[in-house]
């Protein structure tokens, strides 16, 4: 990193277990291209780092993660390909870290971020003032159908989900989408306690275990796979699919409201 760029990833360390803090509180702390980087960066820290073993990935302010940076992909004629969960799978929907991964959510968790705080790590606290969403539903992108699925949850909860309601802290604890809620002043604390116990377990143990439940994940149909991607296409030949067409389409829409 140069001294030119802002820091929008800090990595601490707290005995065995790295803080991972996105650092960018003006923008709810969206991914745009350097944030990723960072990111990317800490992860290879935690990894490369024999002292360390467990992450904890959490926010700065008002919301945990608000998804892939819309504004910097308008600017740079982003279209629908080069969103955060498809361009970086690897970070947001696989959990592909050697190391175990505890999200601690505070604030809103919505589009990429919501994956960043659910699927892509190994253990889930929310705080009670979380907030999580599908946020491509309300968007109008065909996403979010198979959350439910994958993450075993229940028909009502899977609707919530698939139908862009957002969901608070104590409801995402309650349909099983996090594993513990906790008041927000008590989110941190909580979350370094289910890492140190993750932390204290046999290291060879977790890992394989983490391996099998992979394995034993559901994986959606690829009928329904196909399908989904047909019908994707097809939403984005109606509607367009670019940033700066859905911010300009919001900024009509809001400008209506107000006349």
């Amino acid at each position: 990193m140069t001294d030119a760029e802002e820091t929008f990833v800090e990595f601490d360390r707290h005995g065995e277990v790295a803080v991972i803090r996105l650092n960018r509180p003006q923008r709810m702390n969206a991914m745009g291209a350097l944030m990723l980087g960072q990111l990317r960066d800490a992860y290879r820290a935690l990894v490369e780092d024999d002292d360390l073993r467990v992450g904890v990935i959490t926010g700065t302010g008002r919301a945990f993660c608000a998804g892939r940076d819309i504004k910097e992909g308008a600017e740079a004629g982003a279209r629908l390909q080069d969103q955060a969960t498809s361009a970086n799978t690897d970070l947001f929907m696989e959990n592909n870290s050697p190391k175990p991964l505890v999200a601690a959510v505070n604030g809103y968790a919505g589009g990429a971020g919501f994956y960043l705080g659910t699927r892509a790590v190994d253990f889930s606290v929310a705080a009670r003032s979380a907030t999580f969403q599908i946020a491509e539903v309300p968007r109008g992108i065909l996403h979010g159908w198979q959350t439910g699925f994958w993450m075993g949850l229940g028909r009502a909860a899977a609707h919530e989900l698939a139908f862009g309601m957002k969901v608070s802290g104590q409801r995402a604890y309650d349909m099983g989408l996090v594993n513990r809620v906790c008041d927000d002043d008590e989110l941190l604390d909580t979350a370094l306690a289910a890492a140190r116990e993750i932390a204290a377990m046999p290291p060879e143990v977790i890992r394989d275990n983490r391996a099998l439940l992979k394995q034993i994940a559901p994986a959606v149909p690829q009928q329904l796979v196909d399908a989904a991607l047909e019908l994707r296409l097809e939403i984005q030949r109606r509607r367009g699919d670019g940033d700066a067409e859905f911010l300009a389409a919001r900024g009509a829409g809001a400008a209506a409201a107000r006349a």
